[in-house]
């Protein structure tokens, strides 16, 4: 038997959600990291998770630290605004001060392989967000 609990609803508690369903394949969305967390393969390779608020939704993008995927590691710093050199020693890399940064998103769809009439909604790609500056020369 569950215990009755005293809870008040708040406005934004009957707001409609969003839906994955609206993030639309191939289009631009701006996107807010909100965490970043280590994470770890089955095979063992370790990795960060970041986790973004895109419209309302989370999505998460992991990418791992060894092998061919520190192109994406470049990708994600670059666009949140700490670009990386050549040269830049891994060992020193912090992405916890990019929490709160924004950037835009790329939204990429995949069908499901158990429902190819279902898909997975993904990030596909990283890129800068450009404020464009409103002074009149």
């Amino acid at each position: 038997m569950a215990t009755p609990l005293n809870i008040e609803f708040t406005e934004d508690d009957f707001k409609e959600a969003g839906s994955y369903d609206d993030l639309k394949h191939g289009e631009e969305y701006i996107a807010t990291l909100l965490e970043v967390d280590d994470i770890v393969a089955s095979t063992g390779n370790t990795g960060w998770g970041f986790k973004f608020s895109v419209e309302g939704l989370n999505l998460t993008s992991r990418i791992w630290l060894s092998g061919g995927g520190k192109w994406k590691v470049r990708e994600i710093f670059n666009a949140l605004g700490q670009p990386i050199a050549v040269g830049t020693n891994m060992a020193f890399l912090d992405p916890n001060p990019l929490v709160g940064n924004q950037c835009v998103i790329t939204i990429q769809k995949e069908a499901k392989q158990d429902n190819p009439e279902e898909f997975w909604t993904n990030i596909g790609r990283h890129t800068p967000l450009v404020v464009a500056d409103a002074t009149v020369l």
